[in-house]
């Protein structure tokens, strides 16, 4: 199944876990190996990867709540918000703002294909 006919929340999970795998290039990669393997390709995750990059520089803290949620094994929503000092409400705002930017411009590449 490619990139354009899954939703954004499934690509990010699967690339959150391709990130912990060490196969990324985001600073949160890890060695450890204990979790499931991503389901997705090198170049799906890099498309993801890329625009997880562009959501941090036009919309920083959802961009932070997207990496910290997806990139945390088996960390609760609300505690990524308060790593990053936000309400359990702002947090919730911040990752379904995130997780729509991502699909707008996943959207976008799927009117184009």
């Amino acid at each position: 199944m490619s990139h354009l006919e899954r939703t954004a929340e499934d690509l990010l999970e699967h690339w959150g876990r391709w990130v912990v795998l060490g196969s990324g290039v985001s600073c949160c990669a890890s060695r450890e190996n204990t979790i499931l393997d991503p389901m997705i390709t090198d170049d799906d995750a890099l498309k993801i990867d890329r625009l997880v990059g562009r959501l941090l520089k036009r919309y920083p803290e959802c961009g932070k709540v997207i990496m910290g949620y997806y990139t945390s094994r088996n960390t609760a929503l609300s505690d990524v918000g308060k790593k990053l000092g936000f309400k359990v409400e702002k947090t919730r705002q911040m990752w379904k703002t995130g997780v729509a930017w991502i699909d707008g411009a996943l959207e976008s590449r799927r009117e184009v294909a």
